[in-house]
Formats: C-alpha cells, sequence, structure tokens
C-alpha cells in the first residue's frame, strides 16, 4: 500500500500537472529558452536540438558516481549488465552501446577491439555534465554515430583557489559494510592560466540479494552475499590550461584509470558454468584541445593518444576456480590515436557554417600466455586500421521564429593490417565468402531539422518550440564482429558491412518560469521518434565447418529493424519548498524481413519510468523520494523467456550544514525488492547509504 502511494504522488506531481523542475534553487532567476540547460560554473550549454542533459545537480541527487548509475533516468535509456564480461551499459532508444559512442571531451572511451566501454567504469566524480543525444546528433562528431551520442565534459576550475572531498560509504541490508567511494578535488583558475586534479576512488566489496532470492541445487551461490560483486576502480584526472588572450583556451589532460573488475558472476541456476576474471584493466589517456576565435570565426582542435590494457583469466568451472586453476592468460594491448579540427563561421546573424574533419588510428594486439609459463605471452592477433570522416553543418534563421539545420558527412574506414596465428578457422579464408581482403568502405550520411521557436507570451516567461529532424546515420562493424573467434566458438567475418539507420523525430519542448506564482517553474520535453535499420547485424548459427554435426555462431547483415516510441519528460517546481520530475519512455520494436529466427529483441522493456520528488521543508534540508518501474522484457531472441517488470522505490535527505559542508543519508531498494536486469543475475537487494561532503 505504501508503494503504490508513493508512485502516484510522484506520478501525479510529475505528469498529471506537465512540468520539469528547473531545481529548488534556480526558480529565483527564470531563465531564457537557450539558457535552460546552462551549467553556470562552466558555461556549457546543451544543443536544443536534443535538450537530454545530466548536470552535476542531477548526479549528485541520484548519487550516481559511475555513467552507468548517472543515465538511468533519461527517457529512451535502458541499462543492461551482468552477462560473460561482466560488464554495465545502455542502450538508446534500442541501440547498443557500440553504436551510441560516448566522448569523453572529445575521445570515444571505447575498447578498440568491441567498439564499445563498460560505463560502469567511467567514473563521473570529475565531469561536470553528461549529454545524450538522440539520432539527430552532430556531423562534427565523426563516423559510428548510428543510434546518437553520449557526450561527457570534465569540470573545469572556476575559482582562484577551490578544493573539495566527498566521501559515501554504503552498507546492505545487514548493516555490513558493502562499498565506499571518494573523490577528492583541488584547482586554481588565475588570469591567464588554471589547473585542476581529481582523485577518485571505489572500492565495491559486495552487495548482498533480496531476502526473497532462494538458491538452487547445485549452484555455488547461497543467499546473502552475492558472489563475486567485488570490484575497485581508480582514476586521476589531471588537467592544466593557459588563457592567453580573451578568446583562447588551451589544456592539456591526462587521465589514470585503473580497475579489478572482478569475476563475472554466475548464473544463479546452473551448475555448469565458466567464470572469467579481469585482474587487469587500465586506460591511460593524454589529450591536447585548444579553442580560439577571431571576429565570426573560431576554432577547435582536439588531439589524443588513449590507451587500453585488460587481461582475462578463464575458469573452465567454479571448482577450478576455488583450486586457482585457469586457463592461460588473454591479454588486450591496443591503443587508439587521432584528432580533430572544426572551423566555424558566423557568417552573419541569421547564417552560421561550421565544418571538421576527424581522424582515428585504433590498433588491437590479442596476446595469448603460454601453457607452461603463462606469463610468457604471445601475440595471437593484429588488427590495425584508420577511420577518417569528414562533416559540415549549415544553419540559417531566415526569420526570429525558424531555425533551419542541415549537415552532411562522410565516413571512410581503411583496413591496414590483419593478421593472426594459425588456428583451425584459417582454413576458412580459402573461401569465397570469407575472403580477407584490405576493404575500404565509404559511406555518406546526411540530416536536416525544422526548429519552430513560437513567440513568447507577454509575459516572457512562457517558451514553445517544436522540432522536425531526419537523420541517416552509419557504423562500421567493429573489430570482434569481423575477427574474433570468440575461442573457437564463433567463424570470423571480415566482408561483414555496415549498418544504416534512418531515424525521424517530432519533438515539443516548453518551459514556463515565474518565480511569483505559486508554479514557479514548469518545463517539459517530450518526442515521438521512428528509427529503422537496414543491415543490422546478428549473430546466426553457421555449420561447424571442421565438425559436422557441430555448429558456430556467424555475424551477418540480415535483418532490417524499426525502432519506434514516446517520451515524455516534465519537471515541475512550487515556489522554493517543492519540485518533481519524471521520465517515461514507451518503446515497440519490429523486426523485418529476419532470416535467422530471430524474433524478439533481448532486454528492451516496452515501458520505463523514473520519478522523482525534492521536498524543502527548510531551507537546508531535502527529502527527495526516488522511484523506477521497468517493463517486462524478453530475455532470449525467441520471444519465449520473459523476465518480470520490476519496482523501486528509493528515499534520500540531504542537508546543508553551513556553507562548507553537507550530509545525506539514503536507502535505495526500501522493500527489498527482487529483480533482474539479465536473466538468472539477481540484483542489490536493500542497502543504505551515508555520505559527507566539504567543499571550499
Amino acid at each position: 500500500m505504501i508503494r503504490c502511494a508513493l508512485f502516484v504522488f510522484v506520478f501525479f506531481l510529475s505528469s498529471f500537472i506537465p512540468c520539469f523542475a528547473q531545481g529548488i534553487d534556480t526558480v529565483e532567476e527564470p531563465l531564457a529558452r537557450d539558457e535552460v540547460f546552462r551549467l553556470p560554473e562552466a558555461e556549457v550549454t546543451a544543443d536544443r536540438d536534443t535538450p537530454e542533459l545530466v548536470t552535476r545537480e542531477e548526479m549528485d541527487r541520484e548519487g550516481a558516481n559511475d555513467l552507468w548509475e548517472a543515465v538511468k533516468s533519461v527517457p529512451g535509456v535502458i541499462l543492461s549488465g551482468g552477462g560473460r564480461r561482466n560488464d554495465s551499459n545502455f542502450s538508446v532508444r534500442g541501440f547498443g552501446s557500440d553504436s551510441v559512442p560516448v566522448f569523453v571531451d572529445g575521445i570515444i572511451a571505447a575498447n578498440p577491439y568491441r567498439g564499445e566501454g563498460d560505463s560502469a567504469r567511467l567514473l563521473t566524480g570529475d565531469m561536470e555534465s553528461i549529454e545524450i543525444k538522440k539520432g539527430f546528433s552532430s556531423e562534427l562528431l565523426g563516423a559510428n554515430t548510428l543510434g546518437g551520442a553520449v557526450l561527457l565534459r570534465t569540470a573545469k576550475p572556476k575559482n582562484p583557489f577551490e578544493a573539495s572531498l566527498k566521501t559515501s560509504f554504503d552498507f546492505d541490508s545487514v548493516f555490513h559494510y558493502a562499498d565506499s567511494t571518494s573523490v577528492a578535488s583541488i584547482g586554481t583558475k588565475l588570469d591567464f592560466f588554471y589547473a585542476k586534479a581529481v582523485f577518485q576512488y571505489r572500492d565495491v566489496d559486495h552487495f548482498r540479494l533480496p531476502g526473497s532470492f532462494e538458491p538452487t541445487a547445485k549452484n555455488p551461490q547461497e543467499k546473502g552475499d552475492r558472489l563475486w560483486s567485488d570490484s575497485d576502480d581508480i582514476k586521476l584526472t589531471l588537467m592544466a590550461g593557459v588563457t592567453p588572450i580573451s578568446d583562447m583556451d588551451i589544456w592539456l589532460t591526462y587521465v589514470y584509470q585503473d580497475a579489478d573488475k572482478g569475476y563475472s558472476p554466475p548464473d544463479v541456476t546452473t551448475s555448469d558454468f565458466s567464470i572469467w576474471h579481469w585482474p587487469v584493466w587500465k586506460r591511460y589517456s593524454v589529450s591536447l584541445n585548444s579553442t580560439f576565435g577571431i571576429g565570426p570565426f573560431s576554432f577547435d582542435a582536439l588531439f589524443y593518444f588513449d590507451k587500453y590494457d585488460n587481461r582475462l583469466d578463464e575458469y573452465y568451472h567454479w571448482k577450478a576456480y576455488e583450486l586457482g586453476i585457469h586457463a592461460p592468460h588473454s591479454d588486450y594491448d591496443e591503443y587508439s590515436l587521432g584528432g580533430r579540427l572544426i572551423g566555424k563561421w558566423e557568417i552573419n546573424s541569421w547564417n552560421m557554417l561550421q565544418g571538421a574533419a576527424t581522424y582515428k588510428k585504433e590498433d588491437h594486439r590479442g596476446l595469448r600466455g603460454d601453457m607452461v609459463n603463462e606469463n610468457e605471452l604471445t601475440e595471437e592477433m593484429h588488427v590495425n586500421e584508420d577511420t577518417w570522416s569528414l562533416g559540415a553543418e549549415y544553419s540559417i534563421n531566415p526569420w526570429e521564429p525558424l531555425t533551419i539545420k542541415a549537415g552532411l558527412g562522410l565516413d571512410s574506414l581503411i583496413p591496414n593490417e590483419y593478421w593472426n596465428d594459425e588456428n583451425e578457422y584459417n582454413k576458412l579464408l580459402d573461401a569465397d565468402y570469407f575472403i580477407v581482403k584490405t576493404q575500404k568502405m565509404f559511406l555518406y550520411t546526411w540530416q536536416a531539422g525544422v526548429f519552430y521557436k513560437f513567440p513568447k507570451s507577454e509575459e516572457g516567461s512562457r517558451n514553445h518550440e517544436l522540432r522536425f529532424t531526419y537523420a541517416r546515420k552509419n557504423h562500421f562493424p567493429n573489430m570482434a564482429q569481423r575477427y574474433s573467434t570468440r575461442f573457437g566458438t564463433s567463424l570470423p567475418n571480415p566482408n561483414l558491412g555496415p549498418e544504416i539507420a534512418n531515424h525521424f523525430e517530432l519533438g515539443y519542448y516548453f518551459n514556463f518560469n515565474n518565480s511569483e506564482k505559486f508554479i514557479s517553474a514548469f518545463t517539459l520535453n517530450t518526442a515521438v521518434y521512428y528509427s529503422i535499420v537496414d543491415g543490422k547485424i546478428v549473430t546466426v548459427e553457421w555449420p561447424n565447418p571442421h565438425y559436422s554435426s557441430a555448429s558456430v555462431d556467424l555475424s551477418r547483415n540480415l535483418d532490417s529493424t524499426s525502432f519506434w516510441g514516446f517520451e515524455l519528460a516534465p519537471e515541475l517546481s512550487l515556489k522554493d519548498f517543492l519540485s518533481s520530475g519524471l521520465a517515461f519512455s514507451w518503446n515497440r520494436y519490429t523486426i523485418n524481413h529476419s532470416q535467422n529466427g530471430i524474433e524478439a529483441l533481448t532486454y528492451y522493456p516496452e515501458i520505463t519510468l523514473n520519478g522523482y520528488v525534492v521536498y524543502k521543508p527548510i531551507k537546508l534540508l531535502s527529502i527527495i523520494p526516488r522511484v523506477e518501474y521497468i517493463g517486462s522484457r524478453y530475455a532470449d531472441t525467441e520471444g519465449k523467456s520473459e523476465l518480470d517488470s520490476y519496482f523501486l522505490a528509493h528515499l534520500k535527505v540531504n542537508a546543508d550544514i553551513g556553507k562548507y559542508f553537507s550530509l545525506s543519508a539514503g536507502v535505495e531498494n526500501i522493500f527489498d525488492t527482487y529483480y533482474e536486469i539479465r536473466q538468472y543475475s539477481p540484483m542489490a537487494g536493500r542497502s543504505f547509504t551515508f555520505s559527507f561532503t566539504a567543499r571550499y
């Protein structure tokens, strides 16, 4: 009963009165339409085309310490996790993590071989904002933005001296220590120089399963703590920049990450499984950014080197794990380097032209340990390839209410080298279908959008905008999809082709601000969208050429898949004591002309909902209940196994102690609900969070 009452309360405040909170502290200063998503401390503004921005304030409100946690309340974003690789990722309107690249200050944060990363490894304590582009994303970003892009921006210092320390502790349902996260930051901003250092450390000891979990016979998972749910993350961010003149900014950034992802937790129903362990997961990134403006012209430049190292150890059975016997090390030694040059010309007050050239080199080496001496590594595979992109965008504002934007891009994938040592699958290269060629891929992309901004009301406090956009985007198949044998379970397909998506969206934005009224702020973002993917890459069963009675996996361009749906994101502020918000999405799809027996998309719920309320009985105290609802979804491509829907409720209390300190306490999964994001991989039950923040 309490659960239903809380849900109805949030839904009523957020949806029945359609609006969107600007935050309790911002209602006193109404913002213009172009400034709604401005972050004053860094002067970062989200593009009006896709107003999906997660601010630093929102990350703190949600208690989000990494990218995976930060984006879950964005409409159209669906979390995924677990599996053999123990990755935590997400999809955007049905497009997976390798089709929606994550850019950190312009650098794609992805494993070059698989084209995706692990968003739980991307700690966000040094981030100022996260912007989610859906479908209609900038042509200046380059290739592989099939379903959009996620843009993370590192916070720069703002004051002559600033420092902060935040530490949080989580305890499980029986008040045993579960995990902790600490973020320490120090920075300075002078007239012509600035510098900042941020150190983050997260130690996850375990999470505890809900009390309703029942163990399965002959499976090692028992009631209580989830097996192998521990991990460790360290991240160091160093930034230094100079501003010799008012329109020039040059800065150097170094990022070091070191993680122990732990072991892949077992399927809680089976007694026969292997265990994967990642004792090494490291990233080193160095980048040089610059911006320069002179009159109507401005230029941005980025150059970077990004290195990944990780190691996989496989235990063929959990008893082998107990004995410490694993297969020889499997290592990734890989890097990417490249840059982007952007030029912008503001021709006049109603014309603007932008262009960009992007280059990226990716290099992957797969190494394997020796059966006798496991630390003696031998190279098994080497792939090296270049990606070039040219993009241009033109914007015209013929009269005040109307803006038209158009973009054109050319992307090319140029393989330089492919090599692997002799194994049985090399015999396939003699067949015509599997001939390895140094084949280049060239693709055009284009997009256009019309944005109509209705005249303001007489009071000047209401803004409306209607938008219609179209975008044609691409995705080159990644190295793993073309060359991986997945330890002998898959056939390589070097001739795999690209995926092409066509996106259509009709969206509406409404904003109201008036601090003198009881409903002081009120915002609504909503959209109807339709996307169709041609040449979608799917995995099919294929006869094993060496064992006629067996089959293996093969990646092929077979399906055409359509995605469509509706999104609604209202928020509301009532004077200075209450705000609430809702993120709702209705997601549908159709698999067209399937030739491989795929009848359903896995882990793609029809309904997702996130809602929150911020209640401030006094100025320094905030009470924040939050709810999540995820609808049922299929766990297999045949559409026979279905995961139940789930509802979660959370509560957090924040207290400011003077100007420099704050405390918070919260309860996650209040009702200790049993739920799964991935089949047979239960998530955490009830937990308690306590945090302390000091800032100057």
